[in-house]
């Protein structure tokens, strides 16, 4: 059965060490259960908790608790409930979603690559405007900034998310916890590609979480993941995120 946790103090969630359950952390950290874009609910299996899922703007990010396993039944419940629920984009290990995927989504296959810190983070620009941060990551799709601004000063204020800059090229620190920092959003202007920037600016900001002790990764489709074997990343997992097939349907929910 899974049903919604109304209020998350004094409530014990067991995560395991995954991205996905740095992922929920990041979200009850940064927003709690007290607002209706962000929703955490909890699958029960033999009257136990056994996986958390939480609800974000059109993403749902799910995984198992730590200890736990899913029966096929409760596999059958958690695509039924990804169907009910209808987020654009599902992100869950594949315990949770078994090998056929989810019916109404469409499954691209990800990398996760631990980036490799340089020597000294000289010229690393931390908390650079996130006005151009935005135009450099997104090309200045401003239908979105007003959200995007929002989320990025509330995870700031929390500490948990940072923006940084090397020259004209862009990233964005999402979260740290369990040792990992992970690290999205790596844009350079297409007038200044190949000049070496993105690949400053990430083997800085890894050097800035390496002296803090967190290990950086990030994550690639099959369109860029060639970029970073070029620069000799070590690939350490893989999996799939899926997206809705139907996008018209996803504007109507919205």
């Amino acid at each position: 059965m899974i049903k919604r946790i109304e209020n998350i103090e004094n409530t014990a969630i067991e995560l395991r060490k995954s991205h996905y359950s740095r992922v929920i952390l990041s979200h009850i950290q940064t927003y709690g259960t007290e607002y209706d874009f962000c929703e955490l609910y909890e699958l029960r299996q033999k009257g136990r908790r056994a996986a958390v899922f939480v609800s974000f703007n059109g993403s749902l990010t799910a995984d198992i608790l730590e200890g736990a396993s899913l029966g096929g039944v409760s596999l059958r419940e958690t695509a039924e409930f990804v169907r009910f629920k209808s987020p654009y984009t599902v992100e869950l290990p594949e315990d949770m979603t078994g090998k056929t995927g989810i019916s109404g989504y469409q499954r691209s296959k990800r990398y996760f690559y631990e980036i490799t810190p340089w020597k000294s983070a000289d010229g690393i620009e931390i908390d650079p405007d996130a006005e151009t941060v935005y135009a450099t990551a997104f090309s200045g799709n401003e239908s979105n900034y007003g959200l995007w601004l929002t989320d990025t000063v509330r995870r700031k204020n929390k500490d948990l998310l940072r923006l940084y800059s090397y020259k004209s090229s862009v990233l964005t620190l999402k979260f740290r916890s369990g040792g990992m920092a992970y690290i999205a959003d790596v844009a350079t202007p297409e007038e200044d590609r190949g000049k070496g920037y993105a690949r400053a600016l990430l083997g800085g900001v890894a050097k800035l979480m390496a002296d803090d002790g967190y290990t950086s990764y990030l994550a690639a489709n099959d369109l860029t993941r060639g970029y970073y074997d070029s620069l000799g990343y070590k690939l350490i997992g893989s999996d799939n995120i899926y997206k809705i097939k139907d996008s018209i349907n996803y504007e109507q929910i919205l």
